[in-house]
């Protein structure tokens, strides 16, 4: 990664002709618990990390937005800034600086639409769980917050552009909820923060003292383009569907108009329900585990055609149907087990949370669906090698596990994974995988601008 003095003569060679640039970072994130509850209004606990996404930024001419970075990831793009920015093919980088653009021009309808010179630089590895791409999008926000001549906290709050932007990074066709954004712009050093939606909330978390945060990556990339787009957007489709049959359980139970706009209204807002009153209702919604479009048609009082223009989409249905039943648990018991991480992390009881922490891993494998056999095997080796907690982390399918380690054994356990799962599991040889693909993450600081002498 190019170093922050190392960057402003970098961008100075690229753009010549531009004025003196300035600098914003944005963190990337590990989330300790709370996995695909996000875009349901449930809540999470994730943390910054000391990994960032940098650029370096200048107005440019005209409209015209100029892209450029220092990684194969980073090939130069180009487009033109305006009411309406249309997007490059699934998978293009340059679609995440144009979410951001795009969505603070919504917010902000500017008269008119002032071009950005961009070089991003960044050590967050690519597809590995760890929000490489919220990062980018936030530090993208900044720069061009800058060139607007928009300030944060004047012109608008961090938790009110962590909703923009959570709306906006829909652009790049991933449905997902407001975590990343959240923390990467809220989050504080040295702190978990547990993070609540609808309206966004924060409370930061003492972290378990005498213990290391540890992600191991799978190496198996976890993209969201292509055949893992549809997988990843699996879960918050159904998840509307399952929203859509609870209301109208409830709509009969009680005999009156009830909404509920996201699955975490259960337990907040008028109806307030307790954990054992939303499993029951669970279960009575749900009393089997394969939902059919053709049943849940029936039950809603409607044609297939139409659920899958409400909710669905082109999303296949399986041969036995929809997993419904075991993807609310998992919505239920994920709720569960973060509130009881936060209980555990303020009480100090750090066995509590690695417990915590494996039973969500399995949660997420076994009734979300969201691992992979390299994810499940990662967690055995390091439960074994000494972890007391470890969990796949983010939109899953591939990318890190993140580990709850006593210090003391850090370097054995770092040690024990290369051999067990990079060695003898993946086969591969040490000079055959990054140094990288096992690191010990800090709580840093949140997205903002920097001085070059940092």
């Amino acid at each position: 990664m190019t170093t922050l003095s190392q960057l402003i003569p970098a961008f100075c060679a690229e753009f010549p002709d531009a004025p003196s640039p300035r600098i914003c970072q944005a963190p990337g994130r590990i989330n300790l618990i709370g996995e695909h509850t996000d875009y349901n209004g449930i809540p999470v606990l994730p943390m910054a990390i000391d990994l960032q996404i940098r650029i370096a930024f200048a107005p440019g001419p005209g409209s015209r937005v100029r892209l450029r970075g220092d990684g194969a990831f980073f090939p130069p793009a180009e487009f033109a800034n305006g009411h309406q920015i249309p997007a490059s093919p699934t998978g293009s980088w340059d679609n995440y600086c144009k979410a951001a653009i795009q969505g603070i021009n919504e917010h902000f309808t500017p008269d008119s639409f002032p071009g950005l010179d961009i070089l991003v630089s960044g050590d967050i590895p690519i597809a590995a769980g760890l929000s490489s791409s919220s990062a980018l999008v936030v530090a993208c926000a900044l720069a061009y917050l800058a060139v607007l001549d928009k300030e944060l906290e004047r012109d608008i709050s961090r938790r009110k552009l962590a909703n923009v932007l959570a709306d906006a990074e829909h652009y790049v066709g991933t449905r997902g909820g407001g975590m990343d954004q959240a923390i990467i712009l809220l989050g504080q050093r040295g702190e978990a923060t547990k993070i609540d939606f609808f309206p966004l909330r924060t409370e930061q978390v003492p972290l378990p003292e005498g213990y290391d945060i540890v992600a191991c990556n799978s190496m198996v990339k976890a993209a969201k383009t292509g055949e893992a787009l549809h997988r990843y957007n699996e879960g918050p489709l159904t998840c509307q569907l399952i929203r859509a049959l609870v209301e109208k359980q409830l709509q009969e139970d009680f005999g009156e108009e009830v909404r509920v706009e996201r699955l975490g209204d259960l337990w907040s807002g008028n109806l307030c329900l307790t954990h054992p009153e939303v499993s029951d209702l669970l279960s009575k919604t749900f009393p089997k585990e394969y939902v059919t479009l053709d049943e849940a048609a029936s039950r809603l009082a409607a044609t297939p055609a139409s659920i899958r223009k409400r909710w669905l989409g082109e999303l296949p249905e399986p041969e036995h149907g929809f997993r419904l039943q075991a993807r609310a648990r998992h919505q239920r018991t994920e709720y569960q087990r973060v509130e009881a991480a936060r209980d555990a992390l303020l009480a100090g009881e750090p066995g509590e949370l690695g417990r915590l922490m494996n039973e969500s891993h399995e949660s997420c494998a076994r009734d979300y669906a969201v691992s992979c056999p390299e994810l499940d095997q990662l967690v055995t080796v390091a439960r074994s090698a000494g972890a007391v907690g470890a969990r796949l982390t983010g939109a899953g399918f591939g990318g890190c596990t993140v580990n709850l380690v006593p210090s003391p054994r850090t370097a054995s356990f770092i040690e024990r994974v290369k051999r067990d799962y990079y060695g003898e599991f993946l086969g591969k040889r040490p000079e055959d995988f990054p140094a990288s693909a096992v690191a010990v993450l800090s709580p840093s600081d949140c997205a903002g601008y920097v001085s070059p002498g940092r």
